[in-house]
């Protein structure tokens, strides 16, 4: 299997323009301040940007409000980011190509072969191997 750029310009560039603009749905995101889930939202969020938690358990997370799906958050999003096992993030890989969302960011641990392929033939860009965190840290 052949696999595209893991670090597509264009979705960099998007990272780049920080500011509540620019809005990142965190799928994975969590309550519980030692998971990364909970570390992405309040690290993106204090950098000023749109931050969308989504968490099919949760009303709120670190005082934002939580969408049970991707599908569920109003307006557009620009990075999908996500923080949940491989099992779970092929579902969430059909459901951003079903969305018609523009980038997906697999954090580490978060993919596996399967999801990868599942990325690679899909009709967004996707981000692996790089964190969101210390991609963002520029400026």
């Amino acid at each position: 299997m052949s696999l595209p750029d893991p670090h597509p310009r264009e979705v960099f560039e998007t990272l780049r323009r920080r500011g509540p603009g620019t809005r990142i749905a965190v799928v994975g995101a969590s309550n519980d301040p030692a998971k990364y889930g909970n570390v992405i939202v309040r690290n993106l969020a204090a950098k000023g940007y749109t931050v969308l938690p989504v968490n099919p358990r949760e009303k709120e997370i670190a005082g934002l409000p939580a969408f049970p799906n991707l599908a569920a958050v109003p307006g557009p999003i620009h990075i999908v980011n996500v923080v949940t096992p491989p099992a779970v993030t092929k579902g969430i890989v059909e459901e951003v190509a079903r969305l018609g969302h523009e980038a997906v960011w697999l954090q580490d641990g978060s993919f596996d072969n399967e999801v990868l392929e599942a990325a690679a033939n899909a009709p967004f860009r996707t981000v692996r191997d790089a964190c969101i965190m210390v991609a963002s840290n520029f400026g």
